[in-house]
């Protein structure tokens, strides 16, 4: 069942160093090019980044060292096409979580401000009018995190048609 993922699924800023294989890379942005889209217009696209000198780059603008750190980061990009780019970067991302997490692997997500959008687009050469709203760190987490409990969902949270 999905929701064991999503249970699993937390956030993680510390990494191993071992490296993560194309391979996996590939699973997990297959399961975001999977994701829907406004229109299904599937207007997003990857920029896988191993160089250590563009994650050092990029650590300059966002001033978080697991960004230096982790052996892969993933920026989903939205194309000129797309009719709602930040929904569908968002849950392209959430795919790309849940993905993650199934294969071993933790991430977080790492928010990107319109300035700083347009600080990582010139440095990765993306045109101005594509959008980037996050950055998604992949590695090994360097520590085990428990998983959600049942004890989490709190059904006073639900309101059945109306407030």
């Amino acid at each position: 069942m999905i929701i064991n993922s999503i249970k699993r699924r937390r956030s993680f800023r510390a990494y191993k160093s071992d490296p993560v294989s194309d391979e996996l890379v590939s699973e997990i942005i297959k399961a975001a090019q999977f994701a829907p889209t406004a229109y299904d217009k599937r207007a997003i696209e990857f920029i896988v980044i191993r160089n250590q000198a563009t994650k050092d780059a990029i650590f300059e603008i966002v001033e978080q060292e697991y960004v230096k750190e982790v052996p892969v980061l993933i920026v989903p990009v939205a194309t000129e096409e797309a009719v709602l780019p930040v929904q569908d970067l968002s849950i392209a991302s959430a795919h790309i979580f849940l993905q993650a997490i199934e294969l071993g692997l933790g991430s977080v997500w790492k928010n990107f401000n319109p300035e700083r959008e347009e600080k990582v687009k010139e440095i990765l050469g993306a045109p101005q009018s594509f959008r980037m709203i996050n950055l998604i760190p992949i590695g090994f987490p360097a520590e085990e995190k428990s998983a959600h409990g049942d004890e989490e969902f709190k059904v006073e949270k639900i309101h059945q048609e109306k407030w």
